[in-house]
């Protein structure tokens, strides 16, 4: 069979947004154990009701994530996946 050498977008639903404030990006969701690692693509998808005005700075969110959270003061924007830094030779 067929395998993707790309991993899949791990999948946050807009009703788990409702506890983080502010900016929410992937190390916030990474922290807040959302998702496994901050490097991983992050896909944001409609769940439920937004009632945290943030801004949102992920790699992917669906259309009607986006107008949720511009119903709610927030804001999408889209980003590229953080970079890990290299670890600096002694």
């Amino acid at each position: 069979g067929f395998k993707s050498i790309h991993p899949k977008a791990e999948v946050v639903y807009t009703d788990n947004l409702n506890s983080l404030k502010g900016t929410v990006d992937n190390f916030t969701l990474a922290d807040a154990s959302l998702i496994s690692s901050p490097f991983v693509k992050v896909k944001v998808i409609t769940r439920g009701e937004v009632t945290a005005k943030i801004a949102l700075e992920t790699q992917f969110a669906s259309k009607s994530a986006i107008s949720a959270l511009e119903k709610a003061g927030g804001s999408f924007k889209k980003v590229a996946i953080p970079a890990r830094k290299k670890a600096t030779e002694k």
